[in-house]
């Protein structure tokens, strides 16, 4: 009875294999469609911190929009969120018995604007869009959040 299994299933498995170009994937012959359109929408916000201060400084403590929990970010550490684009995101950090408050994101000041960079050292707190040209936004204040 095994050979009866085994015969036909080679003969199928011969076939397939002189026939293997009519059983292959060839991309310009699909009827679909996979090409992104080109302005698509993603309605999703891209927040990263990153801690630039030299490694001998404590911790920031961040806390991203009202969350109870803080992030605690130790010198060369980041810290990256994806959120959606409804509203500000309020950020209040401490560091060193000062510390920052502000909007991480603000659709006014932001435009279209979707991956937005914090670069957070020792004399403030840096803004970028691409993260390489940084604009400094905020200076830290002694215990006045």
């Amino acid at each position: 009875m095994c050979r009866s299994i085994h015969a036909p299933l080679l003969l199928v498995l011969i076939v397939c294999l002189m026939n293997g170009s009519n059983f292959a994937y060839d991309p310009s012959e699909s009827s679909l469609s996979f090409e992104p359109e080109p302005h698509v929408d993603i309605n999703v916000l891209f927040v990263s911190f990153y801690n630039g201060m030299a490694p001998n400084n404590p911790n920031v403590n961040l806390f991203y929009n009202n969350q109870k929990d803080g992030v605690y970010l130790s010198p060369g550490k980041g810290f990256s969120k994806l959120d959606n684009l409804n509203g500000r995101k309020s950020v209040v950090m401490y560091w060193n018995g000062n510390c920052a408050s502000f909007f991480a994101y603000d659709p006014s000041a932001e435009g279209n604007h979707q991956k937005i960079y914090w670069l957070i050292k020792e004399d403030g707190i840096y803004h970028s869009w691409d993260n390489s040209s940084w604009q400094k936004r905020k200076s830290w204040t002694f215990n006045r959040c």
